[in-house]
């Protein structure tokens, strides 16, 4: 080979090399960002919250599966684990949920603060979700109508902001 085609492949060669580096320095942060803290136990209290609901669903002759009642997760963005304890998740064959009425079944939110929990919203729920905009994180609640003075078969609709530490109601 001539030096000039050498030349031309180590060049080529460098180029690629540069490129990859290049590209490898632009999305470390993207790769290096630490997914949120694993919580390593719920809160104290809502495990014996949801201890009490398996009972009463047992008393009432059910089988309790509570498997899915809890679910972690960062909705505040804070870099902490956060707790979702949605009781419609919990499993009552043979008997009604016990954490649940006609207006719906009892949805709680908890905060992670890094070594503890707040609980930052609590209420009977028809069905949520989360949504996100930018930074701005968003719950949006359906109950039911009476707590905005329509019949029980009308619902009503709310949003709530959640901020680092606190679910705050969007109007």
């Amino acid at each position: 080979m001539s030096t000039t085609r050498l030349w031309v492949i180590g060049f080529a060669a460098a180029a690629c090399l540069a490129l990859i580096v290049g590209l490898a320095l632009a999305f470390w942060p993207a790769l290096s960002e630490a997914p949120p803290k694993a919580p390593t136990k719920p809160p104290e209290d809502i495990t014996g919250i949801i201890d009490e609901a398996a009972e009463r669903c047992t008393a009432e002759g059910g089988k309790a599966d509570t498997s899915a009642v809890l679910r972690a997760d960062d909705l505040n963005g804070d870099g902490n684990s956060d707790w979702i304890v949605d009781f419609a998740k919990l499993k009552c064959d043979g008997a009604n949920n016990p954490a649940c009425n006609p207006d719906g079944c009892m949805l709680q939110i908890y905060f992670g603060t890094g070594d503890d929990w707040d609980r930052v919203f609590q209420d009977f729920v028809q069905s949520f979700k989360f949504s996100s905009s930018g930074d701005t994180r968003t719950m949006h609640v359906t109950t039911s109508g009476i707590p905005c003075n329509k019949p029980t078969d009308q619902t009503c609709l709310y949003n709530y902001r959640l901020d680092k530490d606190a679910v705050t109601p969007v109007q």
